[in-house]
């Protein structure tokens, strides 16, 4: 830590302020049988209840297309003492990011979606709209920022179609040819049948181990890697959606080759005891509470997610909040037999509904920018603060035969995990605030064998904007800083996070109060230009602060 000159400011108290309780918002979309929005409930129409546990609703908005009047029940009744301030109109605003899973989507399936997205944006938007392009190869690319010109974002469709793709179905269709053809040679060569499903037999069975236990880490990584872009949008006022363009997963990755090894194979004696095991092998690649904490994520920074299904029996219009996950946020076995089940639960638990890559898509895509502006929000003020728990939601309506779709829970984040995101959103969108007074600056960066250069960053904080919490002989305070960068292809870093003690001797207490702590912190980055995001959170009194800077490392200094 380096102390920099600074113009005094008056000491700031160290004591604590008390922490106020934000408010937790649930937008809700009630539409009739038809899919139709309903207009002109009231706050008195709703029922709010978390973890079965009812709640007083304290802020009621309607949003222009289903109501007149916004209520806030504060404002009717005041309760004594000092009167709360009402809500603000929250913004009309519409971000919809498009986010292509190119880990597993077909060419064919990306091309269908392409036109049809392509189609949907020739289309008036409602106002507030805006569209970000994100495609996914194994990190994070943003084809297109969030843009209102539907024109631009079209643009950036074509490039997300001339992408290199991979289908899970593809590479699973491909085992199970190669087991139908190891069949049919062994049957018709009875005489050498026992050395060709023996070795075969073997062989194929480790690369079905092989392709569960790839899929499994490609599938937890593409779920962690969308739970980063919804916190990425937790700083964006309005209303959020996502939608998933993609093939869809096994919850089990590989259960369907381990059934077809099976049945393949299991008739004979040297892989009977191997056969009757395959169903429990699968059991060790189950990735369904992966999707139960992207879905959870979702809800949490109030992402509402659609996704893309081959589903054709169901009316979409009809998946409601009756589509549940099951006990304690895991999907019952059967459910998750079924992907169709599987991603309907996904969508529907965070207020959205799966949508068919048909040639209707276009005109659910224009439900969806319907559904989006034309909603409730209700608030409340739990009875607990950043306990880093997951409370669940439910809405009930006094409307007959109401279809209901809204976030069915929220995790009650901890502050830290606040400021991860909102650096994350800061790198992504260049979303920054900053209360506390920080700076950053960045010197010359050393080239590196590899190609990238380590470029050192100096953030600096002021020692009066700290609370410093006093012991025998010093007063000390704890920071963390956190980092995140992005670079002009829109490829986003890992987030990183480091704590630094700031240490004040109590005879030097009034002098530090005026000046600034220095960090240095070294950051590994590629050529080119990019954003770095930092975030500063004082441990203790809990401000918050942050920041951006561009830089291209080859010139990096200043």
């Amino acid at each position: 830590m380096t102390a920099v000159a600074q113009t005094p400011d008056p000491p700031l108290s160290t004591f604590f302020a008390p922490l106020d309780v934000p408010l937790v918002s649930v937008d809700v979309y009630v539409a009739d049988r038809q899919g139709r929005p309903v207009p002109g409930l009231g706050i008195d129409d709703f029922h709010l209840f978390e973890d079965g546990r009812p709640v007083e609703i304290s802020h009621f908005y309607a949003a222009p297309g289903v109501a007149e009047t916004t209520v806030t029940p504060e404002a009717e009744e005041p309760a004594a003492g000092p009167a709360e301030e009402p809500a603000a109109t929250p913004k009309q605003d519409i971000f919809l990011v498009v986010f292509f899973d190119d880990t597993n989507l077909s060419r064919s399936r990306r091309r269908s979606a392409v036109d049809h997205l392509e189609r949907f944006f020739q289309t008036p938007m409602p106002t507030g709209f805006k569209v970000m392009i994100i495609a996914y190869d194994g990190r994070i690319q943003v084809l297109q920022p969030f843009t209102s010109d539907v024109a631009e974002a079209a643009k950036s469709l074509e490039d997300a179609n001339h992408r290199a793709s991979l289908s899970l179905s593809v590479e699973q269709e491909g085992l199970i040819n190669e087991m139908q053809r190891t069949r049919a040679m062994a049957d018709a060569s009875p005489a050498q049948a026992e050395s060709i499903l023996q070795n075969s037999g073997s062989a194929l069975y480790q690369q079905i181990q092989s392709y569960a236990d790839q899929s499994e880490h490609r599938i937890r990584t593409s779920c962690a890697n969308l739970q980063k872009v919804f916190r990425s949008l937790s700083g964006l006022e309005g209303r959020k959606a996502l939608l998933l363009v993609s093939d869809g997963v096994e919850p089990r990755p590989g259960e369907r080759l381990f059934r077809q090894w099976a049945e393949t194979f299991g008739s004979e004696s040297m892989w009977a005891i191997q056969a009757a095991q395959a169903f429990n092998e699968s059991l060790k690649y189950d990735v369904t509470d992966a999707f139960v904490d992207v879905s959870q994520s979702a809800n949490g920074y109030r992402v509402t997610l659609y996704t893309l299904s081959s589903l054709s029996g169901i009316n979409n219009r009809a998946i409601s909040a009756e589509y549940r996950l099951m006990d304690e946020g895991r999907l019952s076995v059967i459910q998750a037999m079924s992907e169709d089940v599987l991603k309907t639960n996904l969508a529907a638990t965070t207020g959205g509904r799966p949508l068919e890559n048909s040639p209707a898509l276009g005109d659910q895509l224009t439900e969806v920018a319907a559904e989006l502006g034309n909603y409730y929000s209700l608030a409340y003020r739990p009875d607990h603060v950043g306990d880093g728990k997951y409370y669940r939601i439910k809405v009930d309506v006094d409307v007959d035969h109401a279809q209901v779709r809204y976030r069915e829970g929220y995790y009650d984040t901890p502050q830290r995990d606040q400021i991860d995101s909102r650096t994350l959103a800061a790198a992504i969108h260049g979303l920054a605030e900053n209360p506390m007074g920080i700076e950053v600056h960045t010197f010359a960066a050393t080239p590196r064998n590899d190609g990238t250069y380590l470029v050192p960053v100096l953030v600096i904080v002021p020692i009066g904007e700290l609370v410093l919490v006093p012991t025998a002989d010093q007063h000390q305070g704890l920071i963390s800083i956190h980092l995140a960068v992005c670079d002009d292809d829109g490829a986003l870093s890992d987030l990183q996070r480091l704590e630094y003690p700031v240490p004040v001797a109590n005879d030097q207490l009034t002098t530090a109060l005026g000046k600034t702590a220095g960090f240095t912190v070294r950051l590994g980055m590629r050529s080119g230009k990019q954003r770095i995001a930092v975030g500063v959170l004082d441990e203790v009194g809990r401000a918050e602060s942050v920041v951006t800077l561009e830089v291209d490392p080859e010139g990096a200094g200043g």
